[in-house]
């Protein structure tokens, strides 16, 4: 993996990912997760595994990587639910409780999220390592985090309780990524500190970005730009991606595709 690019990862994932997931093609379960994880997609969460492990030589990443995806994956199925988001669109087709029904949409994000941890426990072979990252995986997506972010976000409508929203629903689990690739590279508490904080700043960067491209086409919400306006977003997400990059000053190389990252997301 010396030159790879964020979409040859891609293809390297979504061979994983389908080498895991059940087969059943009359299994209207199996039918209905294989539909929501193999949708064209950015996979940043589990290129961040990549790219944080890279920097400590680990190689050999792809199905914890996939157990990411298969987390965020879930959350979007259940995002896009109609007592959610009610979304009738992801990633370019069909939310998965249209092109399924809204059971099926929950079960598949519920067989998801177990199958995540699934794969955690039996693929990470050092006991120690495994528990630390279902540890922060569990911790970054549960009331304190993920889960708890879209409660808020049913009524969030100030800048303080959306970035709140940004922080717990999207760049906990940016930061959790970049966090499970350090404790698989044997990283130290400072150089995991430092990719955390990464993390957290390139999710937040990336949730502004899209309320930005949201507002820009038009479709307002009680996003962060109809609450600071656009100049003010478009300073945020500079400022953001700016403190991003100093959090790698720590490292002297193998920063290169987590620089990539940032450039990827100023360009968004």
């Amino acid at each position: 993996m010396s030159d790879i690019t964020i979409g040859g990862f891609s293809s390297m994932l979504i061979q994983e990912m389908e080498s895991i997931l059940p087969k059943g093609s009359f299994n209207r379960l199996h039918l209905a997760m294989r539909y929501s994880v193999l949708a064209p997609a950015k996979h940043l969460r589990p290129f961040l595994v990549f790219a944080s492990s890279w920097i400590f030589g680990i190689k050999e990443i792809l199905k914890v990587a996939a157990a990411v995806e298969f987390i965020h994956v879930y959350s979007l199925i259940h995002d896009d639910l109609p007592c959610m988001d009610n979304s009738d669109l992801r990633r370019g087709q069909l939310a998965c409780h249209k092109e399924f029904d809204e059971a099926t949409a929950i079960l598949a994000g519920d067989a998801l999220l177990t199958l995540a941890f699934e794969v955690l426990s039996t693929s990470i072979e050092d006991n120690s390592k495994c528990i630390r990252v279902i540890k922060t995986l569990s911790t970054t997506i549960g009331y304190n985090g993920m889960v708890g972010g879209q409660v808020l976000d049913l009524v969030a409508s100030n800048f303080d309780k959306i970035h709140d929203v940004h922080l717990l629903k999207t760049a906990k689990l940016f930061s959790a990524a970049c966090e499970i690739g350090a404790i698989m590279g044997n990283a130290s508490d400072e150089e995991c500190r430092a990719l955390s904080s990464y993390g957290t700043k390139i999710g937040l960067a990336f949730q502004a970005k899209d309320d930005l491209s949201d507002y820009l086409q038009k479709n307002e919400t009680n996003n962060i730009v109809c609450s600071i306006g656009l100049e003010n977003t478009k300073e945020h997400i500079k400022k953001l991606l700016d403190d991003a990059a100093s959090y790698l000053n720590l490292f002297s190389n193998r920063t290169n595709y987590l620089y990539s990252v940032i450039e990827l997301i100023r360009t968004l």
